[in-house]
């Protein structure tokens, strides 16, 4: 199970390349005393795990987005545009030489809500993870039976 720097690493990282504008600051899970505007602050809001089978379980992270611009409209459209790259993305890059990735799932975004307390995006990101267990059935044998005719 990867830690939650490296979910955070990747979304920092997406983030970066998607402004890609040198102005843009981006932070992640507290605003330094010193940060500067504008800015894209992530931070963990809630993490779901579901049980799959013996061998894989999936794990949803929700992060919350906060976007500083420096005037409301600069606010609005960076809020749009991530908002419409994340639902285009699909998947984020965790480990692209692993061929690790987090799956874009659920991305809202809603322009009234408070930018520093409760921040304007969420996103989803989810992963299957493999379980390490000794409990997990091994398979014995396998059956096959070829068809006549």
């Amino acid at each position: 199970m990867s830690g939650d720097e490296d979910w955070m690493q990747a979304l920092e990282s997406w983030t970066v390349q998607e402004l890609d504008d040198v102005e843009w600051q981006v932070y992640a899970n507290a605003w330094p005393a010193d940060y500067e505007r504008p800015a894209v602050l992530w931070r963990l809001a809630g993490v779901e795990t579901k049980s799959g089978n013996a061998a894989y379980g999936e794990e949803t992270r929700r992060y919350a987005g906060h976007v500083l611009g420096r005037d409301p409209a600069e606010e609005a459209d960076a809020v749009a545009r991530l908002t419409s790259a994340l639902s285009a993305a699909i998947k984020l890059p965790l480990d692209a030489a692993q061929r690790r990735y987090l799956l874009v799932g659920e991305t809202v975004a809603d322009l009234k809500a408070d930018a520093v307390a409760t921040g304007q995006l969420s996103v989803a990101l989810s992963r299957k993870n493999r379980r390490l267990s000794e409990t997990a059935p091994l398979m014995r044998g396998v059956a096959f039976q070829q068809k006549e005719g």
